[in-house]
Formats: structure tokens, C-alpha cells, sequence
């Protein structure tokens, strides 16, 4: 083990044995050295543990848990277990550029805020394309849940956007703005949201691509009406979020998943304030699911 790691990685996985050795791998290959990896199992998954066997480097720690918790709180345990300074943020299906965390903790430290979070942008992978996220920084009037959920330029997720691979985060903050366990979807967001207005927080940005976010058939989702109603919950009960996010929520998020009237109607009523968010979730609303499912794979527009 590394006596003083400066940066605990935190990797949490599940019934993915060869992407999160991959992830390890990755989090293993950084040009800082001074760093643990703990590799969180969220629940019974021998074939993972057996994987990560196979991985001979003292920095690595897999803990197993013997029930599914969910990702929000496997990363919480992570964080918990955490040695380090800081901590890095890695989904067992993304990957690093070696440099990430040497790039980030040196703007951290060059930082006078009490609470440095660090992101980067990231190459957004599809078995059709690669694209570089975000098209912009968040702007210093502008609050995070417009900045994450008001695509008024294009409905790509591309435009505002910050992924939790993306994180370098002083653990200290982390131990007090956690993930919220139990959330189901939205998790990123939710956080960022609530991190954003927590006192001595300074978003910083390492303006190059520092992650691949690969996109594609094995990341995780929940059932398409669980989903829904589990975004709905979520946007609604969220304080912190604007009037006009949420109106661009529904239009982007809610609007393609709409099965019934009463929930139609609960979209034009969330969006009618701001034109554009309305045409937006009419269009969405009123085209066949088939070809907004298509043009969404066509455009690698995907969910937080």
C-alpha cells in the first residue's frame, strides 16, 4: 500500500469483470504515482473479484459488498474507505488519459478556494463517432443546473456537461456533500448541483480532453417507466433546481419517454414558459418513438 496517497481513486462496478480491470488498469497507469485505487462491488459478483485478483500492484483495494447498495452509495463507501488528499471519480466503463490526475492536481493546488473541484472535458465515444464535451465552460452568473440542463443551442448533451469521471474532488468535501444514496438516475447531476452552492467550492477546468466516456449497449439503465418516474421525482423534488432547467429537463428528458396524456400534459405545462424548451418537448413529444430513438443513437445523445 502507498504509506501517504495524495489521490484515492474511487471505481465502483458490477458484474463488469473486464471493464473495471480495464478502469483499474487506467487508474493504474496515471503519471502520479501517489495514488490508491478502490474498487467498490456493488453486491455478490465472484467472477469481479477473481478478475481483480489477477491485478499485482499493492495500490489496489477491492471491497466486496455483500448487498447492492446502488452506484450512489458504492461511491460514497469508496470515498469513506478513501486515504487520499483527494478524490478521482472513475466509472468501470470509462478511461484516463495517463496524465488526468497529475493535470488536475496541480490546478487544484494553484487554487485559493477552500474547495478546488476540478473537471476536464472528455472524448465522448459511440461505435459511430467521437466527440469532445462540453462545447463551453459554465458561465460565472450562471448557476449549475442551467449550465447542465438548459440546452437552448442544441438539444445535444454535448453543450453543458460534466460526468463524474471528469471529478477531482478534495475528499474533505466529498465526506460533506455526498452522493445521494438511493437515487437511481441523475446521480451526476445531483450532485454537481448540490456541490455547486456549497460554501468554499471553485469549479476549475483543465480545457482539454482528459477521459473517454465510452457510450454504448453495456452501460447500465433501468427500465424505460421506472426511469421516467424516476426522473420526475427527481427534477420536482430538487430545490436547487431553476424554473427554466426544469422546463428544459422535461423537454429533453421527459418529453421522448411520455406514454400517457396526463403526462404530456405535465410536460407543456413545465415547458410553456420558455418558448423554445416548449418546441422543443412538442417535438420530441409528438414524433414516433422509433425515430427519436434512432436520432438520438444518430446524435450519441444520452442520459445522465
Amino acid at each position: 500500500m502507498v504509506a501517504e496517497p495524495v489521490v484515492s481513486v474511487v471505481i465502483p462496478t458490477r458484474n463488469r469483470p473486464a471493464l473495471a480491470v480495464r478502469a483499474v488498469k487506467s487508474a493504474l497507469a496515471q503519471t502520479l504515482a501517489e495514488i490508491e485505487v478502490i474498487v467498490v462491488i456493488d453486491g455478490p459478483d465472484i467472477a469481479t473479484v477473481e478478475a481483480l485478483s489477477a491485478i499485482k500492484d499493492s495500490r489496489v483495494s477491492v471491497i466486496p459488498l455483500q448487498y447492492p447498495f446502488g452506484g450512489s452509495e458504492a461511491r460514497n463507501i469508496g470515498i469513506r474507505k478513501g486515504r487520499g488528499e483527494f478524490i478521482g471519480l472513475l466509472d468501470d466503463d470509462d478511461e484516463w488519459s495517463p496524465d488526468k490526475l497529475s493535470r488536475q492536481l496541480e490546478l487544484a493546488r494553484q487554487s485559493a478556494a477552500r474547495y478546488p473541484v476540478v473537471t476536464c472535458r472528455l472524448i465522448a465515444r459511440s461505435q459511430i463517432t467521437d466527440e469532445i464535451w462540453p462545447a463551453r465552460r459554465i458561465n460565472p452568473r450562471e448557476s449549475m443546473s442551467d449550465y447542465l440542463l438548459c440546452r437552448e443551442g442544441s438539444i445535444r448533451q454535448g453543450e453543458g456537461f460534466i460526468q463524474s469521471s471528469t471529478l477531482f474532488v478534495p475528499r474533505a468535501l466529498m465526506l460533506q456533500v455526498q452522493f445521494e444514496s438511493g437515487l437511481p438516475r441523475h446521480q451526476d447531476w445531483d450532485w454537481l448541483i448540490r456541490a455547486s452552492v456549497h460554501s468554499g467550492v471553485e469549479f476549475l477546468w483543465v480545457w482539454e480532453p482528459l477521459v473517454i466516456y465510452n457510450i454504448g449497449v453495456d452501460r447500465n439503465s433501468v427500465s424505460s417507466d421506472r426511469s421516467l418516474m424516476a426522473s420526475i421525482k427527481w427534477v420536482n423534488g430538487n430545490r436547487l433546481v431553476s424554473s427554466k432547467a426544469r422546463a428544459y429537463f422535461y423537454a429533453t428528458q421527459i418529453a421522448a419517454r411520455c406514454k400517457t396524456p396526463a403526462t404530456f400534459w405535465s410536460v407543456v405545462c413545465n415547458t410553456m414558459r420558455y418558448p423554445r424548451a416548449l418546441l422543443i418537448a412538442l417535438g420530441l413529444a409528438l414524433t414516433p418513438r422509433t425515430l427519436v430513438h434512432s436520432a438520438r443513437r444518430r446524435s450519441v445523445l444520452t442520459h445522465a
